[in-house]
């Protein structure tokens, strides 16, 4: 699909939208929580309705400046991209996005609570299991945002968050901010209670909850980011098998819509193989992307991004699905769903599905624990498999790695010189992880999972994660001044505890 065929098509959106059933409410039972269907219902409310990315990607190195001759109107985007702390309070912040966090573990705590108290019956273990993992889940989306990344060496000392483990109806001064590494070894032992109680066919709408594949999922993806890459590499196995990977997503098919939403739906279609979890947010980021100023432009895109070399040849091109011009390109997989509460006075709420577990996330997760378990040929064998669903070549070990090689010999020619500078600023930009990480082969796949990644999510915020556990420094460079760099050790890289929560009694993060 060329770029000039995308043709806008949100305004439809809220008719067609306005009944849709991933946008469905229940009512919160909390009061009389005294029957089985009541805790279920309730469960629905377990999850989060907002994930950060509309207050994270523009802190990456996704985004550059575009210049004075554009609108600088979206506050969150300009504060993200000169790593400030949000101004405001409503919609993609901070603020709103501890609230919905706190919200939704209260609510799994409230589940927990009464299924205590009805004698944790045998019928209500699946409920049971499905609160844990929403408890775990929300505790790792906010530690992973209010602390530093999680590492081996500091974060026993690192500061982290409160863990929640009973349904309070404010916040107390006595909540105490446990170490980082504390709050890790709570979420992988809800996680662990959690997932063998997991009925999938207890669901009505399987996409939107922890099913028994979603779990395992998440469990990859935990246990790459608590270095615990065995496990990591146990529950990819189990979600993606060991043979051929059947769901990569085939955005080649995508060719044949003519408008931003069909592209959307692709992406978020609930009966797609490639999907693994869906979840509904309340957000206004699928308008926040497409601001010009602050924005993933057509430079990054051909230099870092979608159109890039890497270690899958000259280019990605299925990927060239993309709306914009050369100031701002973007993939349409996180378009507004407008859902309308009021048909009269057109009036209603914006969504975004957010999609945080897919078979390309956890393809790429198990890419990155087969690198820190020396399995390159595995790990080749999973970007080569990325690659090609993508438009991309396989690759083998050699091939991959001197996509990212930075080395400089007597022999290195000028015009090779060249390349490697360009590739430390764009591609393989220097790896500072607080974890063991050979230079050589090591490094050099890590650079390659990396930057397939980066690709992948482009719009959702995951970046900022990578930048912060692999220690990549970051430059941006504002078009009337100085470039700014984002050191290793920058604590900015842990957002402040928002100042409602602070003036509560919360003890903040050091550094602001």
């Amino acid at each position: 699909m060329k770029r000039n065929h995308i043709l806008l098509g949100v305004l439809a959106l809220g008719t067609l939208f306005s009944s849709c059933t991933f946008l469905d409410k229940m009512p919160d039972s909390r009061t009389e929580l005294n029957r089985a269907d009541k805790i279920e219902r309730l469960l629905v409310t377990a999850y989060p309705t907002l994930m950060p990315m509309g207050f994270v990607e523009h802190r990456t190195d996704n985004v550059e400046d575009n210049g004075p001759k554009f609108e600088d109107s979206n506050l969150e985007n300009h504060e993200g991209f000169y790593w400030e702390s949000n101004s405001g309070t409503d919609w993609d912040t901070e603020t709103n996005f501890w609230s919905t966090c706190y919200d939704a573990i209260m609510t799994a705590n409230q589940a927990l609570e009464s299924i205590e108290e009805l004698g944790s019956p045998r019928e209500l273990e699946h409920s049971r299991g499905e609160a844990l993992l929403c408890r775990a889940y929300t505790h790792f989306l906010m530690v992973n945002v209010f602390a530093q990344a999680y590492n081996g060496r500091t974060s026993q000392r690192d500061i982290g968050i409160p863990y929640f483990l009973t349904p309070e109806k404010s916040i107390k001064e006595q909540a105490k901010r446990l170490s980082v590494a504390e709050v890790y070894a709570q979420i992988e032992r809800d996680l662990q209670a959690g997932m063998p109680l997991i009925d999938d066919e207890r669901y009505v709408q399987p996409m939107y909850h922890f099913t028994t594949r979603a779990a395992k999922a998440f469990a990859t993806q935990f246990y790459c980011y608590y270095e615990k890459w065995d496990k990591a590499k146990k529950y990819a196995d189990e979600v993606l098998g060991t043979g051929a990977v059947a769901g990569i997503r085939d955005v080649a098919a995508y060719s044949r819509f003519t408008n931003v939403l069909e592209v959307t739906l692709a992406y978020i279609d609930p009966r797609s193989i490639s999907n693994i979890m869906l979840q509904t947010t309340r957000s206004l980021w699928g308008r926040g992307l497409r601001h010009v100023r602050f924005a993933h432009s057509g430079r990054i895109a051909q230099n870092e991004t979608y159109r890039s070399g890497g270690g899958w040849g000259h280019s990605l091109v299925h990927y060239d699905l993309l709306y914009g011009g050369a100031e701002r390109i973007f993939t349409p997989k996180l378009t507004e769903i407008f859902e309308i509460t009021n048909i009269a006075a057109q009036t209603g709420q914006p969504h975004i599905v957010a999609m945080p577990f897919d078979v390309d996330k956890v393809l790429l997760w198990r890419a990155e624990a087969r690198v820190m378990l020396k399995d390159y040929d595995g790990a080749a064998a999973d970007l080569s498999a990325w690659y090609l669903s993508k438009g991309g070549r396989a690759g083998d070990v050699a091939t991959i790695t001197k996509a990212y090689s930075t080395e400089v010999t007597n022999d290195t020619t000028e015009e090779e010189r060249e390349v490697i500078e360009k590739r430390l600023k764009t591609i393989a930009k220097p790896l500072h992880p607080k974890f063991d990480l050979e230079a050589g082969t090591q490094t050099l796949m890590m650079q390659a999972v990396l930057h397939a990644r980066r690709v992948l999510t482009v719009h959702e915020g995951t970046r900022w994660d990578d930048i912060k556990r692999f220690g990549i420094e970051i430059t941006h460079t504002p078009a009337d001044g100085k470039a700014m760099v984002l050191r290793v050790d920058d604590h900015r890289r842990a957002l402040q505890i928002p100042a409602s929560i602070r003036n509560a009694g919360m003890q903040g993060n050091p550094g602001y």
